[in-house]
């Protein structure tokens, strides 16, 4: 009978589709099992962050992936189960038909690995999009969306077409980093500099945030990928979490050891276009197109307080030195200021009291970044501005002149501060003086040179 029953098994799994491992169960682990059962946490000891820790079996016991023996396999048991206590993802929906079906084919073929080093992480086997090289030399100017310093101030990362350009202080092109979707909106450098964050994609088709080695230009991982371009990315202070948002309402926080999902926070009803980790690090910050900012918990993924007191747009957010206000702006041309303390209305958190504002911004304000007790910003009418936190005073402007600047990015130790414009051009100036130090044009091959 064994026999008999063994043979139909194997007869069906040879007559099923077969199932990828790389493009099948890879991304349901990532997505559905990964933050219990990874690197950085392991319930039960077990982990599914690649092929090897999945089949790896726990001494004296049996492991949990049975090849071609679906039916004896506790992880397929797991998955399947009625019991909600025992069933794997727990708090989570369950498996739909397609999904079970994928994890008991895939088993029932062998549970084979299909790829070249199964101690991979997961995210770096998952199958990628290829996206077209960058041109050789771009043939017009291209607007910069997206900067970031990295950690010693040496080199300035900056978006372009299909990939993300890195210049010295001088403006002089050192690398390029191709493999990016069509823009590249946000750019973050992880605080050891060892690793380079960039969110972008294709608009209204595909969000990606890709994690590079800064150095060679290897891609690490896909971290994110959404059905909308990808607005935000920042790393934490500790550089163990990645927060991402995008076009399509959502944000996510990962795990930098392995990118497993830490937490998934979906309360916006528009783009979320700006995120701020506060500066203890249990907070998150965010913009969104809904005339919204708000602050998450971290640990719990819950949405702990709402500040909408923008009547359009908000596309930036940081939070203060100290953690006990937040700044957001938008299109309104105005910086807010408000608590980021919880406001607790009839047992429910979701108010936020506005305790004050930064006018005359011109149009509308774009970014937003804190230095020391400094809020720094750029507007659409060709200017950046520093505000001190405290007073909400203007303490300074950089001119660029009358075109948009899209994005800024602060080196605080170097007192640089580099705005990237509409025009194509980074422009660099001293935050003490307010002098310009260097402004070029940041379109590989188009030969003009900084200016001094």
């Amino acid at each position: 009978m064994r026999f008999v029953l063994l043979y139909w098994i194997l007869a069906w799994a040879a007559l099923a589709k077969p199932v990828s491992f790389r493009q099948d169960i890879a991304p349901l682990l990532r997505v559905k099992c990964q933050s219990c059962h990874g690197a950085r946490e392991a319930k039960g000891d077990y982990r599914v962050d690649s092929y090897a820790e999945l089949m790896r079996a726990l001494e004296d016991e049996p492991a949990r992936v049975l090849p071609a023996k679906p039916a004896d396999s506790l992880l397929l048991k797991l998955l399947l189960t009625g019991d909600e206590d025992a069933r794997m993802p727990q708090k989570s929906a369950p498996l739909n038909a397609e999904e079970s079906r994928l994890f008991r084919d895939w088993i029932a073929q062998g549970a084979r690995f299909d790829g070249e080093n199964p101690r991979l992480p997961l995210a770096q086997i998952i199958p990628t999009r290829t996206h077209p090289a960058a041109p050789e030399a771009y043939p017009r100017p291209l607007p910069i969306t997206a900067l970031a310093w990295n950690p010693n101030g040496t080199e300035l990362a900056a978006s372009g077409l299909r990939e993300v350009t890195l210049w010295n202080t001088d403006g002089k092109l050192q690398r390029r980093i191709g493999g990016m979707a069509q823009r590249t909106y946000a750019l973050s450098w992880r605080p050891d500099g060892k690793r380079l964050a960039a969110g972008g994609g294709i608009p209204g088709e595909l969000g990606e945030a890709r994690v590079f080695d800064p150095v060679t230009g290897t891609l690490l991982a896909v971290a994110h990928q959404a059905g909308d371009v990808v607005l935000d990315v920042r790393h934490d202070a500790n550089s163990t979490l990645l927060a991402v948002g995008d076009a399509d309402h959502g944000i996510a926080v990962y795990n930098t050891e392995d990118w497993s999902v830490r937490r998934r926070m979906d309360n916006h009803a528009g783009w979320v276009t700006a995120l701020a980790f506060s500066p203890d690090g249990r907070l998150l910050a965010t913009a969104s197109r809904d005339r919204t900012a708000k602050i998450f918990e971290i640990h719990s993924g819950n949405p702990i307080s709402t500040y909408g007191g923008h009547d359009t747009e908000v596309f930036g957010v940081v939070f203060r030195s100290d953690g006990k206000q937040v700044f957001s702006a938008g299109r309104g041309g105005k910086i807010h200021a408000w608590e980021s303390g919880l406001a607790d209305i009839d047992g429910k958190r979701f108010g936020a009291r506005k305790v004050g504002e930064m006018s005359g911004l011109g149009r509308e304000v774009f970014k937003l970044v804190r230095g020391g007790n400094a809020i720094f910003s750029v507007s659409a009418d060709g200017r950046a501005r520093a505000h001190e936190a405290s007073s909400r005073k203007l303490l300074r402007e950089f001119v660029a002149g009358s075109d948009w600047l899209l994005c800024l990015a602060l080196h605080t130790p170097s007192h640089r501060l580099a705005a990237g414009g509409q025009d194509g051009r980074i422009r660099i100036w001293d935050t003490r003086t307010g002098k310009t130090l260097n402004i070029f044009k940041a379109s590989p091959g188009l030969g003009e040179q900084p200016t001094p």
